[in-house]
């Protein structure tokens, strides 16, 4: 179980993915705060808010072009933060995304599917 008011960040654009996950960590464990956002950008903006981990989807673009991908996300977290644990989460069943995600610091590559939000939660617990 994790500690009351650990904070995680969700950033992800498929706003019911996000939910549904949101909802999962809340049902796991109540005490969680839970910030979602729909571009990596915003997520930048609010790191000074001081998440114990972030929950990052590798392709941020499908809604807004110009957005930042995922990669360029954790590139950047790790500047201003190396010691937060990111989760690398994506639809991409690719060993080189997933192994190119771990070289920038992720903790962890998680492919969407019907285990991914347990296997989250396992990861923060782990990483938190």
């Amino acid at each position: 179980m994790l500690k009351d008011k650990t904070k995680i960040f969700i950033v992800d654009d498929e706003p019911l993915l996000t939910e549904m996950l949101t909802d999962y960590l809340k049902e796991k464990n109540p005490g969680l705060i839970i910030k979602s956002f729909p571009t990596g950008e915003a997520c930048l903006k609010n790191l000074y808010k001081n998440p114990d981990a972030v929950v990052l989807d590798y392709f941020l673009n499908s809604r807004e072009k110009d957005a930042a991908n995922g990669i360029d996300i954790l590139k950047e977290i790790k500047k201003q933060n190396k010691n937060l644990p990111v989760i690398m989460l994506s639809s991409q069943k690719s060993y080189v995304i997933a192994t190119q995600t771990i070289m920038y610091g992720a903790v962890h590559y998680v492919i969407k599917g019907k285990d991914a939000f347990n296997e989250i939660y396992e990861l923060i617990k782990a990483n938190v």
